[in-house]
């Protein structure tokens, strides 16, 4: 019921904005959704969203793992971490703009802007969590391995990976929220391609229903990814980190 208390409040500001605005600025909801319905029915819609899934999925892949290699160095070494951390702080304080630019002017447009932009977005907040929750785990049990000569993969494995899984997954959860939105800006400036190409090319052509249509669809997908993917990550994030906690 506030689900639909809510639509229906959004769609009464959106007629009066269409009301006052005119529809040259502001299209009216059924125009909007009519355009919707015809983008759905045609090839170039899926064609753009299957692009940018597939740059946004291939870039948390990549940071991901990037991230996993030198956060877990990094968490068990003082002099890495000593090392690395000016790096992905500067790494962290360039905006992303500043990428696109030089990576248009470096490889033009196509995916390695976007898939670039969002690993140099994405990967110093993941490489801090995991570092951090590396250090945080009890050295106890990193001299105890020593001792008995337990292999690395083993205390990779069964000691550090468990270890940090409730925290991985936090970041992970914040990573799919902002990687989504990332992916659509750096596609607007720097592809021909993908959804954030689909906005740019409607504002070019002035083609409000068209962009109020690619608005919706991306809103579409950051509350599916919203619901879907980060709410139950976190939970199960917090869930774990409440059974450490007990332990």
């Amino acid at each position: 019921m506030p689900f639909i208390f809510s639509m229906g409040l959004m769609l009464g500001f959106w007629g009066l904005l269409t009301y006052f605005m005119g529809a040259g600025l502001v299209p009216s909801p059924v125009e909007t959704f009519a355009c919707l319905a015809k983008m759905l029915l045609g090839a170039s819609l899926w064609e753009n969203l299957a692009i940018s899934v597939f740059r946004g999925l291939l870039a948390i892949s990549m940071t991901l793992l990037l991230a996993l290699i030198t956060g877990i160095l990094a968490g068990l070494s003082r002099k890495t971490m000593s090392l690395i951390t000016p790096l992905v702080v500067a790494l962290q304080a360039t905006p992303p703009i500043l990428w696109i630019t030089l990576l248009m002017i470096w490889a033009g447009t196509g995916s390695t802007v976007p898939i670039a932009v969002v690993m140099a977005s994405l990967y110093p907040p993941l490489f801090f969590t995991i570092a951090q929750s590396v250090a945080s785990l009890d050295t106890r049990l990193f001299t105890l391995a020593e001792i008995y000569g337990v292999k690395k993969y083993r205390i990779l494995k069964d000691l550090i990976l468990p270890g940090i899984h409730p925290y991985l997954l936090g970041g992970l959860s914040f990573a799919l929220g902002s990687c989504w939105k990332v992916t659509a800006v750096a596609e607007f400036f720097g592809s021909s391609r993908g959804i954030g190409a689909g906005v740019y090319w409607s504002y070019r052509m002035l083609d409000m229903p068209q962009l109020f249509s690619w608005a919706i669809i991306l809103v579409g997908m950051g509350m599916g990814i919203e619901f879907g993917l980060i709410r139950p990550l976190r939970r199960r994030a917090m869930a774990q980190r409440g059974m450490h906690a007990k332990a």
